[in-house]
């Protein structure tokens, strides 16, 4: 989504592909794709630390 005539991005978006980085991140993780989920960060190119709360509710066994 972009603001009205400045071409820039909305800070929403910005939230939004930080939680589906953290999401795909956890979810190879969750399926022991380790060094996958390492990749992953390099190629975003991911600079924070991240700190892994409760699993998503799909990752919980049933």
């Amino acid at each position: 989504m972009l603001a009205k005539g400045k071409g820039s991005v909305v800070p929403s978006d910005g939230q939004a592909r930080e939680k589906l980085a953290l999401y795909v991140y956890e979810y190879l993780l969750h399926v022991g794709a380790q060094k996958s989920a390492q990749t992953f960060l390099s190629e975003i190119r991911w600079e924070k630390n991240i700190t892994l709360g409760e699993p998503q509710p799909f990752m919980s066994p049933q």
